[in-house]
């Protein structure tokens, strides 16, 4: 089990904190929708914004582990987070927008399934462009 565990480790961990940055996400966004009673949207808006600035912290400091030694480069990586995280949000939004407005799902349920699917691809974009070692 262990030689698995060392041998998936970053993609075990990056899902591990994917799940809480998600539970984070979806729960935030219930309370504000739900139960506080904001519009769909805005509650999704302020629920990315939290994750985002979660997962990034999450995944620098426990998953991907750059350690970079210039403030230049700490900048440019934390902003390129920042922009495939919004693109992801423009994505989420939009999604959500469709499943709730065309198709008729539950807000809820619909932010459940498009957290899946933002989730896989914002690992691949953060495994191959964001969080990549010192050259």
């Amino acid at each position: 089990m262990k030689k698995i565990y060392q041998k998936f480790k970053q993609f075990i961990d990056y899902f591990l904190y994917g799940i809480l940055t998600t539970v984070i996400s979806i729960g935030l966004f219930t309370i504000l929708h739900e139960v506080a009673g904001l519009y769909y949207l805005l509650s999704n808006a302020i629920a990315i914004a939290a994750a985002i600035l979660f997962s990034y912290v999450v995944n620098k400091k426990f998953v991907f582990k750059t350690h970079l030694s210039t403030k230049k480069a700490s900048f440019q990586e934390f902003s390129y987070f920042v922009v495939s995280r919004l693109t992801s949000a423009g994505l989420d939004m939009l999604l959500l927008f469709l499943f709730v407005r065309f198709i008729q799902l539950n807000a809820t349920v619909s932010k459940v399934f498009v957290e899946v699917f933002i989730a896989s691809t914002n690992y691949l974009v953060s495994k191959w462009f964001i969080f990549k070692k010192e050259d």
